[in-house]
């Protein structure tokens, strides 16, 4: 049965993307003195960073998995939709606040109130929907490895929040021991980044390849050695200073495993995708090196010291993430808009080319205040690029609405 279209909440995805995209741009430009209406650069970054996690990514990868749950197991699950609308209006919600005030509270009357935060834990809510309505929807099935990296996916999204949780609660309680309040924020980080993020879209891929490629020998050990790993990797993100050397360790030990079976997850899956998907793997496949590295203290400490958290930041979020989506959403949804994947992959590789000036990896004598003019140029094209594209679904919408329907 051909698909009629794309969902509306993909359109409106991908403008979230372009608010986000043009937001961090803002917030390069203002480093080189661009007025900024009285904004703060920190809350410019969080509006930033929080919009491209709660109105992009996440709603986009809720209508890939109930798309693709619909194809393989015939339940059709018309929520998913709803949810990943709702999660799209929820993190332009959340961007307000975000944007104005960062999460410095707000005097209200008599009261100062955190908004953003308050916001953007009703976001949460929307996840634990969408949790409740894919174990209802998958009950009894049987479980693939896809939908096994999906089911780990959304245990991390839970673990997420609940560092998101536990670090307001150290906030009304007054805690301020610094080794609690990193240890929080990173576990909100690294657990929605690499756990759902990460392990969601690799789901995402596997079923969209043919069955048997998930049932190689390599491809059951690469989960469990990421799945074993992953709960620790989040105090790789806390300054060494503050963590506990024998927690220090078993991080390093954790990470190693979970760089090593993203690795050979590799193995199996560059085979066996087309030319455009192995640049996304490539982003992977670096940031599998990097978390390798920084599994070791003195490698971390250099890493630290070279700059290099940006780009780790953006090979992962931006190089795989993104660009997996929207490759994974060309083919589930059958669009065959080569130009467009093209453009999408053309700019992110600019973008990402923009920050190594900004490193030390760049010789010094080459640097200079082009660096970052060059990073600030250098984030435009991809937005253009997602403006373009939104701008395409809604120029070119199917008269009849979208439904998410069970494929033959």
């Amino acid at each position: 049965m051909k698909q009629e279209g794309i969902p509306k909440a993909w359109t409106a995805a991908l403008i979230a993307f372009t608010i986000a995209g043009g937001t961090g741009a803002l917030f390069r430009w203002g480093l080189l003195g661009f007025p900024l209406a009285g904004l703060q650069p920190v809350n410019i970054r969080h509006a930033h960073s929080h919009l491209m996690y709660f109105g992009w990514a996440t709603p986009a990868l809720m209508l890939l998995i109930g798309t693709l749950l619909a194809r393989h197991t015939g339940r059709v699950g018309p929520l998913f939709v709803r949810f990943a609308g709702i999660a799209v209006a929820g993190g332009l919600l959340a961007y307000v606040p975000f944007l104005l005030f960062g999460y410095s509270p707000v005097r209200i009357g008599n009261a100062r109130i955190p908004v953003a935060t308050i916001v953007a834990a009703l976001n949460m809510l929307v996840w634990y929907a969408f949790i409740l309505h894919y174990l209802r929807l998958t009950r009894g099935i049987s479980r693939p490895l896809w939908v096994r990296l999906w089911d780990a996916s959304l245990v991390f999204m839970v673990l997420a929040s609940l560092g998101a949780w536990g670090r307001a609660l150290l906030v009304a309680m007054k805690v301020t021991d610094p080794f609690w309040e990193n240890a929080l924020v990173h576990l909100f980080l690294i657990a929605f980044s690499d756990g759902w993020f990460v392990l969601a879209l690799l789901g995402v891929l596997y079923a969209l390849l043919p069955a048997e490629i998930s049932q190689t020998r390599r491809a059951q050990w690469a989960t469990w050695s990421v799945l074993v790993g992953l709960p620790l990797t989040f105090l790789l993100g806390v300054p060494l200073e503050l963590t506990p050397p024998t927690w220090r360790y078993l991080a390093g030990i954790a990470g190693i495993m979970v760089g090593l079976g993203l690795l050979l997850h590799l193995t199996v899956l560059v085979p066996q995708v087309s030319p455009l998907w192995r640049v996304p793997l490539a982003f992977l496949a670096l940031k599998a090196v990097g978390e390798i590295g920084v599994s070791v203290p003195a490698l971390a400490r250099w890493a630290e010291a070279n700059a290099l958290r940006i780009p780790y930041l953006h090979w992962l979020l931006l190089g795989f993430v993104t660009l997996g989506l929207v490759m994974a959403a060309d083919e589930v949804w059958q669009l065959k808009q080569r130009n467009w994947l093209w453009g999408w992959t053309l700019s992110v590789l600019a973008m990402e080319l923009s920050l190594l000036p900004l490193t030390g990896l760049w010789p010094s004598p080459w640097r200079g205040m082009w660096t970052m003019q060059a990073a600030a140029w250098g984030a435009l094209p991809v937005v253009l690029v997602a403006l373009g594209h939104a701008v395409h679904f809604l120029w070119h919408r199917p008269r009849r609405s979208w439904h998410l329907q069970p494929l033959p």
